[in-house]
């Protein structure tokens, strides 16, 4: 029992040892809140499509995601305070806001469905901190992502403004910069103190591009940012450009997926139509997709010609069995015959009577004497059956030699249709060894194929696929220099 006991207790401590060395996986954190149905404000009419793509799209990319739609100040408050305990040590935290948004002296705030801001008090009680979100994503240890699409007009910086004159308080429509801390990416709709567009669709232009770039895998994040900032400038003609505040020391990956650059790297030279197949569904508009194509065409062009090829000798080697059967019944058969006709010819020759001066020294059995006639015809019949036996072989002979001329015009016919090359022996000077007929026979040379050393149109096209998918024998190598 004691021996055991230890042995469990080793077992334990290894297993114990190998969850401790087993890296843990990434922690990937988001909050993304979408405000649009204000009650002392118009609604937006994009923000809940914005929240919920962008929501998706984070999912998609391995973020545990909190998110709210129409939330008031109590819902913001409750969903913020549960990221925050949900950010701690967490490798990377993003929060997303689609909604109203103002500076208010200098500080960031965004507002809740219900708020009516009619005063600083309005400002000070009834919307949410910018820097209290800040505040919840330093509880990561690792990237903090702060994307704000909330620099849209609204009429509590109308109502703000009314009273400025009296109260000595600044206000603007847009955000103010956020002071930024290390290892924190921030990305505005738009440059500081600037108001962002709607947009007619069903995205805002910001958000429609960033949840865009966010699909395509191998995008570091300031890369990633720069695309969206030239999406938005270009779909606005220049009345937007987003804004972007980065801190890191290295790099940071929404979409940690493999680009189809890494992917095709490590399939470019499989001979698997699946593995192509799924690349070419997964990435359809890829640069590298006419390769992937190419190459399937061509895999499949040799499927198609061994399964041909493979046909063709078995129905081949079928009938040259059957025609090898027929020519040794029919050689045995003629040999039959030419036996019976010497035998035939022997009897007559001994029933003969002998030459004057012969004296036989034994005198043979009487025997009764056999017609001329029927001798005659018997040995009439006997030459007509060799002459047939003869004929027949001789038939069959040359239904040989049609039958391999047939199957060297099908074996040119398929090469010339597939665009096969024609394999030269290492040793030029060696003569091709006969192919036996169970096996495939070498596709022999046409009268008007190139040469070598002078490849044809057909031939150059195909040295040109094939040196473009790195598949070029040494021959080949050659052969192209030719074409060029």
């Amino acid at each position: 029992m004691i021996l055991i006991a230890r042995l469990c207790g080793l077992i334990m401590l290894m297993l114990t040892g190998l969850a401790l060395a087993a890296p843990a996986p990434e922690r990937r954190v988001a909050l993304v809140i979408g405000n649009s149905s204000y009650r002392n404000a118009p609604v937006l009419p994009n923000t809940v499509n914005d929240a919920g793509d962008m929501a998706a799209a984070l999912r998609k990319v391995g973020f545990e995601v909190i998110d709210g739609i129409d939330l008031d100040k109590r819902g913001m408050d409750a969903l913020l305070t549960r990221f925050a305990r949900l950010a701690q040590d967490a490798d990377s935290a993003m929060f997303y806001f689609a909604g109203h948004g103002f500076q208010f002296n200098g500080e960031n705030y965004l507002v809740p469905i219900e708020a009516k801001i009619e005063d600083e008090v309005g400002v000070q009680y009834e919307t949410m901190r910018l820097n209290d979100v800040v505040t919840a994503l330093n509880y990561a240890k690792g990237v903090k992502i702060m994307v704000l699409d909330a620099c849209r007009n609204n009429p509590f910086v109308n109502q703000l403004a009314r009273r400025q004159a009296t109260r000595g308080f600044s206000v603007s429509s847009g955000l103010a910069p956020v002071a930024r801390a290390q290892g924190m990416v921030i990305a505005y709709a738009t440059q500081a103190n600037d108001v962002a567009a709607d947009g007619a669709g069903r995205n805002s232009p910001f958000t429609a591009a960033l949840v865009r770039e966010i699909d395509q895998p191998g995008l570091e994040v300031a890369t990633l940012f720069r695309r969206v900032q030239k999406s938005v400038y270009d779909a606005t003609s220049g009345r937007q450009t987003p804004e972007l505040s980065l801190s890191l020391l290295g790099d940071f990956y929404l979409n940690r997926e493999e680009t189809d650059a890494d992917v095709w790297q490590r399939i470019r030279a499989s001979d698997e139509p699946g593995a192509l197949r799924d690349f070419i569904q997964r990435y359809p508009a890829s640069f590298f997709a006419v390769d992937a194509r190419t190459r399937l065409d061509l895999i499949e062009r040799r499927s198609l010609a061994t399964s041909e090829r493979d046909r063709l000798v078995r129905e081949f080697a079928e009938r040259e069995h059957a025609l090898l059967e027929r020519l040794e019944r029919a050689e045995q058969g003629r040999q039959q015959a030419a036996t019976d006709l010497a035998r035939q010819e022997r009897n007559q020759a001994s029933a003969l009577p002998p030459a004057a001066g012969d004296i036989p020294r034994v005198k043979p059995a009487p025997s009764p004497p056999k017609p001329p006639a029927e001798d005659t015809a018997e040995r009439s019949r006997l030459a007509d059956e060799l002459a047939r036996r003869e004929k027949e072989l001789a038939g069959l002979e040359a239904e040989k030699q049609r039958l391999a001329e047939e199957r060297r015009n099908v074996e040119q016919a398929l090469a010339a249709r597939l665009g096969t090359l024609v394999p030269s022996s290492p040793d030029r000077s060696a003569q091709p060894q006969a192919m036996p007929a169970s096996a495939p026979r070498p596709i022999e040379r046409r009268a008007d194929t190139p040469a070598a050393g002078a490849p044809g149109k057909a031939n150059c096209s195909e040295l040109l696929l094939r040196a473009q998918l790195g598949d070029l024998t040494p021959l080949a190598r050659e052969q192209l220099q030719q074409c060029r």
